[in-house]
């Protein structure tokens, strides 16, 4: 088939328009509203070949630099823009006068977590990077420019040393060879540097010498873990490690606070975004001295360390007993009295405060992307909490969540979005509600 031109293209929030081919419809990525578009189909799926009329708000990118980043083809004014209409038309409902968003200073090279999938190329090197969409095919990745700088140099370095010993990629038909996924953790305020090798199973022949290159290549790794996942999913990280160099964790400073890391704790990929994010929070909430707040999904307790010194007392609960373990390690080099740390059940928590009638003055939630329940969201009612700061990394389940909350006889006082996750079509909010 002959190449085909659309004009004047028509993009919703995420830049991809859709085409219709031989009476069926395709997305076509990296596109921009108003653009005119050449589109090849000499494979599986069209393709966009070359713009023909430009937006004035594309800028120059290569695909290899970054897989699945949406706004890598605009600028990032323009993104912030789109962003910022979005989240005022998802919420328009709600009677919100202009939801602020709050940009980053550089939208380029601040993740602090990269996590890589590994395998053979042609040529028999190892390559990393990540899966391509629609398939299970790896996009090389080796100058990230999301990842932080450090981890492309790692990466690269690795890479090399891995090929030297000889070191077996994984199969995924198969499911035999060694490496499967590495996963980098970089403190950009400490410099600490975690390399956590994931493999499949126990065995790492050859790992001895594999630290050994790498020392030699005087990086200042803080410190290596094998993690051993030999289950057939695509999870990366398994449920078993062993500390082969350093302590087996990291530290990083945000703002005044100093927080242990751990191969498998939740810690914001952001690392200047959480300072943005958290103190913006706080600002938010207008806590006082007087309060007792439930810090909710509370991981290794940096929220909880962040607004301690604001309030009377905070209790931060996390299922995951690892993860409270590290968070009172937290407490302790922080020097701050008024946490406790309890891993349970949050929604089980909160239902045994109500059914004793204990006073709790504010909640803070921060749930994974798929939003909380409506267990928990009538628990925090039945508790009769008079204030709620919900942040949200997925607007989506915020807006479904926000209706249970107004159901509940809450009100939405304060919305605002911080840019944590510059170049991709996701960022974190903030939700301030109140009792009626």
């Amino acid at each position: 088939m002959n190449d085909l031109i659309f004009k004047n293209i028509k993009v919703g929030y995420i830049p991809d328009c859709e085409v219709e081919i031989n009476k069926k419809k395709y997305l076509i990525h990296d596109v921009i509203d108003g653009e005119d578009i050449k589109v090849s189909f000499d494979s599986k799926y069209p393709k966009l070949k070359e713009v023909i009329k430009k937006s004035p708000h594309r800028i120059p990118y290569k695909e290899s630099e970054c897989g699945g980043a949406n706004f890598m083809h605009i600028d990032y004014q323009y993104e912030i823009e789109l962003k910022h209409n979005y989240l005022n038309d998802l919420f328009k409902s709600f009677h919100v006068k202009d939801i602020e968003i709050i940009p980053m200073d550089n939208p380029y090279n601040y993740r602090n977590k990269t996590q890589m999938t590994y395998k053979l190329s042609k040529t028999k090197k190892i390559v990393c990077g990540l899966y391509e969409e629609y398939s299970h095919n790896i996009v090389t990745a080796e100058n990230n420019i999301l990842q932080s700088k450090v981890a492309n140099k790692l990466s690269i370095i690795l890479n090399k040393v891995l090929t030297k010993n000889k070191i077996s990629v994984y199969d995924e038909k198969s499911r035999t060879g060694i490496l499967r996924h590495v996963f980098i953790r970089y403190g950009f305020n400490s410099k600490e540097i975690m390399l956590v090798l994931v493999t499949n199973g126990e065995m790492f022949p050859g790992r001895n010498n594999v630290i050994q290159d790498l020392k030699k290549e005087n990086l200042n790794i803080t410190t290596i873990v094998q993690n051993y996942n030999s289950r057939d999913t695509s999870i990366v990280l398994g449920d078993k490690e062993r500390v082969l160099y350093g302590p087996g964790y990291i530290y990083e400073n945000i703002s005044r606070y100093k927080f242990k890391i751990s191969p498998r704790s939740f810690f914001q990929v952001n690392t200047k975004g959480m300072e943005i994010l958290y103190n913006k929070a706080i600002e938010l909430a207008k806590f006082n001295k007087n309060e007792i707040v439930i810090d909710a999904y509370c991981g290794v307790g940096t929220i909880s360390c962040f607004i301690a010194k604001y309030v009377k007392h905070v209790y931060g609960v996390e299922l995951n007993k690892g993860a409270i373990l590290d968070a009172k390690i937290n407490q302790k080099i922080n020097n701050i009295s008024n946490i406790t740390f309890i891993a349970d059940d949050a929604t089980n928590f909160i239902t045994n405060l109500a059914k004793n009638r204990e006073h709790i003055d504010a909640i803070v939630m921060d749930p994974p992307r798929e939003g909380s329940t409506k267990p928990f969201i009538n628990a925090i009612d039945h508790l009769n909490i008079k204030k709620v700061i919900y942040i949200s990394c997925n607007p989506v389940t915020l807006k479904r969540d926000l209706y249970q909350f107004f159901e509940n006889e809450y009100r939405l006082e304060k919305l605002v979005a911080v840019d944590n996750f510059p170049r991709t079509i996701h960022c974190e909010m903030i939700a301030v509600l109140t009792r009626k």
